[in-house]
């Protein structure tokens, strides 16, 4: 508490949220656009419910226009549970937020599955990287090769969605969990863990060359001059006796995402990145509940043709500074059917199509589920979602 005490007065915080390891401040601050300035910071052990609330957190910053200091959300944990790291690494990656380790501070395990969801990624501290600790008793073996061939691929296939080096899962793979692979900084170059990531490159040079109306090539020099620069500015001293090393110094992130630029130049109105941006989109089905009320959760597009089973979808979106968003969702099956939504529905071409508007909060998810009855038709069944009348996603759903 002292630390965190002293802390909080070096930055002359007036108010602070703090749960578990995900820790969020008001600062004092405000930036050049006169919007206020927060922190946020993960620390200690990630455990279940940090989620939620970072979720909470960035709708917050989101839906009140404040600005993340640094632009960078700050590290400093020595890992914990890796399902809850990596749905917090979407979250951070759906807000194009960067991520920070400060010099002297740790991440370790999974924590860098966090790090490495940031639009930019600065490493100064330690990254440490392991296998992950299995508590779950196996009752045979084939349960364990199951468990580790489904643990393998959501971990390699969320590196390759955060865009970060094939050799960093190596790493990983073939550390054991009783010890960490300290990443030297040659390592941190080669794995992309000091710069923006290669996607979102091309969105900030896409937004920020639109908002100042310069070409791209403008925006890549300026940054290439601020390299070099900094490059230039570590001394002998520095060099020889502090072993520092000027390959490693690089532009800040806020800088390699080109947000410096939109104080130094006037403000175009382009709204490109004020459209939606659909993240992620999934389907699937639900089990009738059974005696205990548990149910099985599929994520598939062919659905069982039995009474009671319940079909769903999900899109994951960001949607900048607005507190509500309305969509239309348009249910259409090959055969006519009844339909009951206390909502309410529009029902045409017989019992074929439902329309549906929504308006909800602005909080980056949407979903929908119907329970298939006794007067649902087998065949397929299409749902359409609009959004400004414009089709974002389409989902094809299969009675079997």
């Amino acid at each position: 508490m002292n630390k965190l005490f002293k802390f909080i007065i070096f930055y002359k915080i007036f108010f602070q949220f703090c749960y578990a390891d995900v820790i969020y401040e008001k600062l004092d601050e405000k930036d050049f656009f006169d919007r206020p300035l927060v922190k946020i910071s993960i620390t200690g052990e990630i455990k279940i419910g940090d989620y939620e609330n970072l979720k909470k957190y960035l709708n917050e910053v989101n839906l009140n226009n404040y600005r993340v200091k640094e632009d960078s959300m700050i590290l400093n944990s020595h890992g914990g549970n890796m399902q809850e790291a990596r749905d917090m690494g979407h979250l951070i990656r759906k807000h194009h937020i960067a991520t920070k380790v400060n010099y002297e501070d740790e991440c370790i395990s999974a924590c860098s599955l966090i790090f490495i969801a940031g639009s930019c990624r600065m490493a100064e501290g330690f990254i440490g990287l392991h296998r992950s600790v299995v508590n779950t008793e196996f009752d045979s073996y084939d349960e364990l090769s199951r468990y580790y061939t489904q643990s393998e691929n959501n971990v390699k296939n969320y590196i390759e969605e955060m865009g970060a080096h094939n050799l960093y899962r190596e790493i990983i793979y073939n550390t054991p969990n009783w010890d960490v692979w300290w990443l030297t900084d040659l390592q941190k170059m080669a794995y992309g863990l000091m710069v923006t990531e290669h996607k979102e490159s091309y969105y900030f040079q896409e937004v920020v060359s639109r908002k100042i109306a310069a070409p791209k090539q403008f925006l890549l020099d300026d940054l290439y001059k601020k390299k070099i620069d900094k490059e230039d500015a570590v001394t002998w001293y520095e060099r020889k006796i502090l072993k520092k090393n000027p390959l490693m110094q690089y532009p800040s992130c806020t800088e390699q995402m080109f947000l410096h630029l939109l104080e130094e130049y006037p403000i175009g109105t382009d709204k490109w990145d004020e459209e939606i941006q659909i993240y992620k989109s999934w389907q699937g089905y639900m089990t009738k509940p059974d005696e205990n009320e548990n149910f099985q959760t599929f994520y598939v597009n062919e659905i069982p043709y039995q009474e009671g089973v319940t079909y769903f979808w999900t899109l994951d979106y960001f949607l900048k500074d607005k507190k509500e968003l309305t969509y239309k969702e348009v249910t259409t099956y090959e055969k006519p059917t009844s339909w009951n939504d206390s909502e309410g529905v529009i029902v045409t071409k017989g019992g074929r199509v439902a329309t549906r508007i929504r308006t909800v909060p602005n909080d980056g998810r949407v979903f929908n589920s119907w329970t298939l009855d006794e007067n649902d038709p087998k065949g397929d069944i299409k749902v359409e979602v609009f959004i400004d009348e414009k089709l974002v996603r389409e989902f094809q759903f299969i009675t079997k």
